[in-house]
């Protein structure tokens, strides 16, 4: 009798020693299905804020381009270019401060978006959005009418590009005119050969620009 329990308890200790190969499936099997869950939910959050980001980008690029053209056409004392109820992609403006005479919005080819103040030229845009469709309308030479887009491409497994259009429109201060520093008869900026050339107000005087960009 004792005998027997002895070798039972054997046999039961080598049944339950380890793993059966369908206890070892299964558990690959639901790990396989957890991690897997777990990648796609980290992937899912990492995309969503990606997203968000360009689409702030977006926003916020888009915003400030509008707010630095308004208040640029707001301070100045004539709209250079384009021409009295034409529309055009450059804008040229006529300021008081010769340090920003002649100030210039003007679109490149790359989609970026250059500020020109005299001979100085900004970049406006980061390298994560660009501008498109500019427009610049000059309304009886006393306001004007602004609307672009700006899109960001989304860097995602299949790239998707955000895109929102801006407009607006600003009113020159007419109480606020002068004479340009005394340079208010310099010749209108225009594109010649690709390139865009300009007059700058210097000791009173109009001198053409050394600085350039392509039109």
């Amino acid at each position: 009798m004792i005998t027997v329990v002895r070798n039972f308890r054997r046999r039961s200790r080598e049944q339950h020693a380890g793993f059966s190969l369908l206890e070892v499936i299964l558990f690959l099997g639901i790990l396989s299905i957890i991690l897997g869950t777990a990648m796609a939910v980290s992937i899912s959050t990492e995309e969503a804020r990606i997203r968000q980001r360009s689409i702030a980008e977006v926003e916020q690029r888009g915003t400030q381009i509008l707010e630095t053209v308004t208040k640029s056409i707001r301070r100045s004392e004539a709209i250079l270019s384009p021409a009295i109820n034409q529309t055009g992609s450059v804008l040229a403006l006529q300021m008081t401060l010769s340090g920003e005479f002649p100030t210039i919005f003007a679109p490149t080819a790359s989609g970026n978006l250059l500020l020109v103040e005299k001979s100085t030229l900004f970049s406006l845009l980061s390298p994560q959005v660009t501008v498109s469709a500019l427009q610049f309308q000059n309304v009886n030479g006393k306001s004007v009418f602004v609307s672009f887009d700006i899109q960001a491409i989304i860097p995602l497994v299949k790239k998707v590009t955000f895109s929102r259009h801006f407009e607006a429109t600003a009113t020159l201060f007419q109480n606020d005119q002068s004479t340009a520093g005394g340079c208010g008869s310099c010749p209108v900026p225009v594109c010649q050969n690709h390139t865009e050339k300009w007059y700058e107000c210097e000791a009173d005087a109009c001198t053409l620009s050394v600085s350039t960009f392509a039109c």
